[in-house]
């Protein structure tokens, strides 16, 4: 008995019936909305990119925390930097990133 054509046949009954199950996109994404704050027009999307203003951008919300940064935080920011620097932009952010998340840690502890 080959199993290949029922395979298959099955695969097609479950796609249609998987496929008229999903609302229509608008109506998706007014029901995940909901009543959260980021689906309010007040808060806008930042669009975000793998490029040194990026990088920049990243360095100065970490300045923006104050002078007296963690040792490692400050190791962090220095490495992503330079990272960023050199052309290696991705690996930067990553590490400015870090840095970042440490700071809202510290904040929110």
């Amino acid at each position: 008995m080959n199993s290949q054509p029922l395979a298959i046949t099955v695969l097609a009954v479950m796609s249609l019936c998987l496929c008229g199950q999903a609302p229509p996109p608008d109506m998706e994404a007014s029901m995940t909305a909901g009543d959260h704050e980021a689906a309010q027009p007040s808060h806008p999307v930042v669009v975000t990119s793998d490029s040194r203003a990026f990088c920049n951008r990243l360095a100065a919300a970490i300045d923006a925390y104050g002078p007296p940064l963690r040792h490692d935080v400050d190791d962090l920011r220095a490495q992503g930097t330079h990272l960023c620097q050199e052309g290696k932009v991705r690996s930067g952010i990553v590490q400015l990133r870090r840095a970042l998340m440490a700071l809202k840690e510290d904040t929110h502890s």
